[in-house]
């Protein structure tokens, strides 16, 4: 009996001999059936190629700052007096609470304090700007990844960054000359170059230049603060009670401010905030494709209308013979999905050649593509196109097998 319930609700839905007289009249109408196939495909290439792009975009932002989501970076909130001058940064005595306040959660840390600053340096006679930073040498390896030489020792040599490199034909053992802190010409070599680390929420190599803190006091004056302080754990669920002891120990209360000594960044709240963003820049630019989506939906249901609207007097000989009224609604329904199926799939199809080639020309990496957030707007483009043509065709379809078949035999 099921079975028999079955195979009769299969043969509502399935009708070889409707799907014929479908296919008839698209032949018949040829152009007109192209014009509106077209219009689907453009729709289908717009919103697909724009979501891939947008999810291309998001998904390389994202690997960029992932790397920097595993820190917490202190900086200083409290001006301190030195030699008469107001300056602010860390002081030893900042560093020494930050360290007590991170091993009462953890001994599993490190604590980088560093300098950073920007300089003006030349090599030859070229002039270029570049972002400074002083480490102790012991602290280099745990930020950067040396890619050739060795890590620099007091006052004798410097890293710096893949394309800082790449910028300015740099290599090991070139000079470069910086204007230090008595406004004397300072020389120091190059001794290893640093692997690129893109962007960064807290620490980029790729146009830096990083030596040791020795180094930087001699061209900079420090007066002995640091500029920042990087705490790095190799448990992530550290990360939050480490923020929670450092703002105990150094800002005093709760419910107030004004005695803040330092400010707590922890850099996952920024990716997050980043990852929010430009999902709503990847649903803005879909929306503006569906704008040629919905302008395809209006062009497939005026054509349907008027389908419906010059074959009445078949439509009712149809129902004269015999036919039901849900297979002259199939009948048009096969239609407006033929029309957004074949669209579909070739909008579809070309979305993915479209967007290879601008994904190829703004990030250089193809890869992006195939990541699976990336490839996943082209069966949501593919469904959406086809849902669209249905929903056109819908009212349409209906209004087809409403008609009186008398009525529709009587007209001309």
């Amino acid at each position: 009996m099921n079975k028999k319930k079955n195979a009769s609700a299969l043969n509502k839905i399935v009708s070889p001999i409707i799907f014929e007289l479908s296919m008839r009249n698209l032949r018949l109408n040829f152009l007109r059936s192209m014009l509106s196939m077209i219009g689907i495909i453009i729709g289908v290439l717009a919103i697909t190629s724009l979501g891939m792009m947008g999810a291309a975009f998001s998904t390389d932002m994202t690997s960029l700052l992932s790397s920097s989501t595993n820190s917490l970076t202190i900086t200083s909130n409290e001006e301190k007096t030195v030699d008469g001058i107001s300056v602010t940064g860390l002081s030893s005595k900042d560093i020494r609470d930050i360290e007590a306040a991170i091993r009462s959660v953890t001994s599993d840390y490190s604590l980088i304090p560093l300098y950073q600053g920007g300089r003006v340096v030349k090599f030859q006679n070229k002039e270029f700007g570049a972002q400074t930073y002083g480490l102790k040498p012991g602290d280099i390896p745990e930020l950067v990844t040396i890619l050739s030489g060795k890590v620099p020792r007091g006052t004798e040599g410097v890293l710096i960054g893949e394309k800082l490199a790449d910028d300015h034909d740099l290599r090991i053992g070139s000079r470069l000359t910086m204007t230090d802190k008595n406004g004397a010409t300072k020389a120091v070599r190059v001794v290893g170059i640093l692997e690129n680390t893109g962007m960064s929420l807290t620490f980029s190599t790729d146009s830096a230049i990083v030596g040791t803190t020795t180094w930087y006091e001699s061209i900079v004056n420090t007066h002995n603060l640091y500029s920042s302080a990087m705490v790095k754990t190799g448990n992530l669920d550290n990360l939050d009670p480490i923020s929670s002891a450092i703002e105990k120990r150094l800002n005093g209360r709760a419910d107030r401010d004004t005695d803040n000594r330092v400010s707590v960044i922890d850099a996952r709240q920024f990716a997050e905030m980043m990852q929010e963003g430009l999902g709503m820049i990847s649903l803005f630019l879909v929306a503006i494709g569906g704008i040629s989506l919905l302008v395809a939906a209006v062009a497939i249901f005026n054509v349907m209308l008027m389908s419906v609207k010059e074959r009445i007097r078949e439509i009712g000989i149809l129902r004269s013979i015999g036919t039901l009224r849900n297979q002259v609604l199939l009948m048009f329904l096969y239609e407006s999905a033929i029309i957004g199926l074949i669209g579909a799939m070739i909008g579809g199809i070309l979305s993915v050649g479209a967007s290879a080639l601008v994904i190829g020309l703004l990030f250089g990496n193809i890869s992006l593509m195939f990541a699976p957030e990336v490839l996943i707007y082209i069966p949501y483009g593919i469904v959406i196109g086809i849902l669209v043509c249905l929903l056109s065709g819908l009212y349409p379809a209906w209004k087809a097998a409403n008609l009186n078949p008398v009525d529709a035999l009587a007209s001309d």
